[in-house]
């Protein structure tokens, strides 16, 4: 059976094997962060992948309070709080003091939405917030809220967050215009941050973030490893253009709380990756990698881990699988899809990395394609290595089957997988690569790539889905 028997019949699995889990905070950022990457997929003006929200301004008379999620657990209760802090914040920006344009901004967006102009939000809306309006380095940036009549059916979350970005001095009808809409999140959160970068001028951007009032933004440089901090004059949300991007930490304190801490928005390639970079990054890869596909994957993938890597991606495997569910909803791709493995060195040591799988066409829920990341210790670009990904959630606390995606060496015909010794599963391999199905939890499996001999070329386990990469914290579940 080839790989791409292998890897189709085990990823489909997933529409089969997975069933619902609880919801709690960490699994709620990574199903968002995984969305906004798929919706702002091949856009010139990237957002940042962050958490939360910021500044508002009423569209009607009251205070609007955001109600609870249907389905909510305890542990995501205090995110609801601070979410709604941010939500009755008062405005961000120096252009947000104008509260006639912010009420203009807001009566616009608001019949926007209900003129169904906003495709991804189409659900009945009973008020919009601007959160945040301000010109930074050319561009007139806003953040708003809208908030459902009722809580999301299927992600329970009470409001969705927009970005707007027009030319400096836009007025109110061209920034609520829907080409100037940079990406729509289906949740607003405590915290939330806009990286603008600009295709005509190599190495410039603009970076927004913002916190609920009362909280307070620090930095410190990324070379004395974060030992001193210092406020910043805007208080609860922070600017950064291409004079004052630097490589930093930023952290939030909300009273004598830390909240949040994270590494600054920034790239260790200023520019798109250059020929030799990319033939660099590909001079190890295994399986079959097209060229301008990984140039691409490579560009957004620097773009957005930033200063979390020490050196720029390599390109681990790549290939094409017949027919590849959504690891959310929806049928699988007919056609197929195209599987890459990029992998990099990360702040605080180890390697971190992607799987992604991108369809020849977008899956029903408009998704253009699905980023797994992952942890390991040790290089996993190395050609005599074996990395072993779990491939949708890896659940530990529950039982059944888990489908992975393992890359060996390339003399590997057979993987097997042991706990405490013994043998669990095992597959064959095709063009350096495997999928099988092991049981769960994969924590303490041992993967082995072996030659036709039966001899063993190279022992690893199973790579962490959830591994703390840096040094960062993210506290706003907490009470």
């Amino acid at each position: 059976m080839s790989v791409d028997e292998d890897l189709s019949r085990a990823l489909a699995e997933l529409t089969r094997t997975l069933t619902p889990q609880p919801d709690p905070y960490g699994r709620a950022r990574v199903r968002y962060q995984r969305a906004r990457q798929r919706r702002l997929g091949g856009l010139t003006l990237a957002v940042v992948v962050a958490v939360g929200g910021a500044a508002f301004a009423v569209a009607g008379p009251g205070r609007h309070t955001q109600p609870p999620p249907a389905d909510s657990t305890e542990s995501i209760a205090p995110v609801l709080a601070w979410s709604d802090k941010l939500l009755q914040s008062p405005p961000r920006g120096a252009v947000a003091r104008d509260s006639v344009y912010v009420g203009q901004l807001s009566d616009i967006l608001m019949a926007t939405q209900r003129r169904g102009e906003l495709p991804r939000l189409t659900v009945p809306v009973s008020t919009v917030k601007v959160l945040f309006v301000d010109d930074v380095d050319g561009q007139r940036i806003a953040l708003a809220a809208f908030v459902r009549d009722q809580p999301d059916p299927v992600t329970g979350w009470p409001s969705a967050a927009v970005w707007l970005v027009a030319e400096e001095g836009a007025s109110a009808e061209k920034l609520a215009s829907t080409a100037a809409t940079r990406g729509t999140s289906d949740a607003l959160e405590p915290y939330e941050s806009l990286a603008v970068d600009y295709p005509s001028a190599a190495g410039r951007s603009a970076h927004v973030a913002i916190a609920p009032a009362g909280c307070v933004f620090l930095s410190a440089p990324l070379s004395n490893g974060a030992s001193q901090w210092t406020p910043e004059p805007t208080g609860s949300y922070l600017v950064r253009t291409s004079q004052t991007q630097r490589p930093e930490w930023w952290r939030v304190d909300c009273g004598a709380v830390t909240r949040k801490v994270t590494l600054g928005p920034g790239s260790l390639a200023s520019t798109s990756v250059t020929d030799a970079q990319l033939t660099t990054a590909m001079s190890r890869a295994r399986g079959s990698v097209e060229k301008q596909p990984a140039r691409e994957l490579l560009n957004r993938w620097v773009q957005s881990e930033g200063y979390r890597l020490t050196a720029l991606p390599s390109v681990v495997w790549g290939g094409h699988v017949a027919s590849v569910p959504t690891d959310t909803a929806g049928d699988p791709s007919a056609d197929g899809a195209q599987v890459t493995f990029l992998a990099a060195p990360a702040v605080g040591g180890g390697w971190v990395g992607e799987v992604t799988i991108t369809p020849a066409q977008p899956w029903p829920d408009g998704a253009v394609s699905s980023g797994t990341p992952f942890a390991v210790t040790d290089d996993p670009s190395d050609p005599a290595s074996v990395l072993a990904v779990p491939i949708g959630d890896d659940v530990a606390a529950s039982e059944g089957q888990q489908p992975l995606l393992v890359v060996t060496p390339a003399a590997a015909t057979t993987v097997r997988v042991l706990r405490d010794g013994q043998e669990v599963a095992r597959a064959a391999v095709s063009g350096s690569g495997a999928a099988m199905t092991v049981p769960r939890p994969t924590t303490g499996l041992v993967v082995q790539a072996l030659d036709a001999s039966g001899r063993t070329l190279a022992t690893g386990q199973v790579a962490d889905q959830d591994a703390q990469r840096t040094p960062e914290m993210d506290a706003w579940n907490e009470e």
